[in-house]
């Protein structure tokens, strides 16, 4: 894995570039106001960066809690859904219009740490080959276990392999910034001189493997794909996707193969599609089965607490709303 020599980056920063936060939304409210209540706690000055949320035509009054809540939000509201990618390139689209100097790109169930931005963009501002700057993903459940750090891509047989923090990235703990080949995309900061020269996310994906695409697409013309371990954010891992398990599973096999089509030499094809019918389909549907009874017994475990005190569901409510107001106040 490569590393890079970048681990003296300064702490300063000379003059603090505009970042767009790009949050894409279908009926996510509750993860999406505690998402924006981490935001507005970022240690990075308030008049230099905006937060876009692209709604995909929501019914759970995601809009209104938004507005109400934080009303200096920018809503793109959608007529319909037009799924995740659409929506992703409905905000860069903006953000370049706009000309902001980076997009940050958000999952809507995502908590950000202070100071991750002001990380982030000291990284991207010490080296322009620096294009997509990610930071460490945390577990939401498990605060203290790391969820992703980056993936090194085997284009034999199309597995993203998990890098290790201390075995693959960080081994010396001087080390503050790794280059990987690709990174999970709920969290991802990059600048506008990217997308300015390679374009947006490709719309076929719709979900899924359209950033490892974008990733690979941008090391091919020598940005860098970094990982800044002074950086963390927190992620529930499929929030949304989990109330639909047979399509996630769909548009992950689906994707895993355009992606081997557009990206893999001829010669990696040859060994990745037997490999993909014999080995990728049948565990898929081995370890599919497997999540959606977790999913399903997890769903049935809230919903079981949650009936226990219907008395003070009101009180949570009030509760609840509370910690937005105070924010706003």
């Amino acid at each position: 894995m490569e590393r890079t020599n970048q681990n003296d980056v300064t702490t300063q920063i000379a003059y603090y570039p505009m970042v767009l936060l790009v949050i894409v939304n279908w009926n996510g409210k509750q993860d999406l106001l505690e998402c924006l209540t981490s935001i507005y706690k970022l240690q990075y000055p308030r008049d230099n960066y905006k937060v876009l949320v692209v709604d995909n035509a929501s019914r759970d009054g995601s809009q209104e809690a938004v507005s109400r809540y934080y009303p200096e939000v920018c809503i793109l509201k959608n007529k319909e859904n037009l799924g995740y990618v659409k929506a992703v390139n409905q905000g860069i689209t903006y953000g370049l219009h706009k000309d902001m100097d980076y997009i940050w790109i958000f999952n809507n169930d995502v908590v950000v740490e202070e100071n991750s931005l002001k990380r982030l963009v000291e990284v991207g501002q010490y080296d322009k080959n620096n294009g997509i700057i990610a930071p460490v993903i945390y577990s939401y459940s498990n605060p203290e276990r790391i969820d992703n750090i980056g993936y090194k891509i085997n284009y034999w047989t199309g597995r993203l392999k998990k890098m290790k923090y201390g075995r693959d990235v960080f081994c010396n703990t001087k080390e503050e910034i790794a280059s990987v080949d690709s990174i999970l995309g709920c969290s991802n900061l990059v600048k506008a001189s990217v997308f300015k020269k390679i374009g947006m996310y490709q719309t076929i994906y719709e979900l899924y493997f359209e950033e490892t695409d974008f990733n690979v697409r941008a090391k091919k013309t020598n940005f860098r794909v970094v990982v800044v371990k002074g950086a963390r954010v927190w992620h529930k891992n499929a929030s949304t996707m989990n109330k639909f398990i047979f399509r996630r599973a769909y548009l992950l096999l689906r994707n895993l193969f355009l992606f081997e089509l557009f990206n893999a030499r001829f010669i990696h094809l040859l060994v990745f599609i037997p490999y993909f019918f014999i080995v990728h389909i049948p565990y898929f549907f081995l370890r599919g089965s497997i999540y959606g009874l977790t999913v399903t017994l997890m769903e049935r475990r809230k919903r079981r607490s949650s009936s226990v005190v219907p008395v003070l569901q009101g009180k949570t409510s009030e509760m609840d709303t509370s910690k937005y107001k105070e924010n706003n106040v």
